[in-house]
């Protein structure tokens, strides 16, 4: 692995991974809000992620925009 990927926030790293995360039990972990019941008020949320396919879960919901 390259020396810049090592020195990466966690965050950015996890965040080209998957969409969701949260601090669990003081560590950041990849979560699938849709496998379970989750607390959406503690997701971090990633602002650049492309889901390789697009899921419904309790904290979002795609292509459901109303306004």
């Amino acid at each position: 692995m390259s020396d810049s990927i090592d020195r990466q926030p966690p965050c950015q790293t996890i965040c080209n991974d998957c969409a969701f995360h949260a601090l669990i039990e003081g560590a950041i972990e990849c979560i699938h809000p849709d496998e379970f019941g989750v607390n959406c008020s503690s997701v971090i949320f990633c602002n650049s992620f492309e889901p390789a396919l697009i899921i419904d879960s309790p904290c979002v919901t795609y292509g459901n925009d109303e306004k």
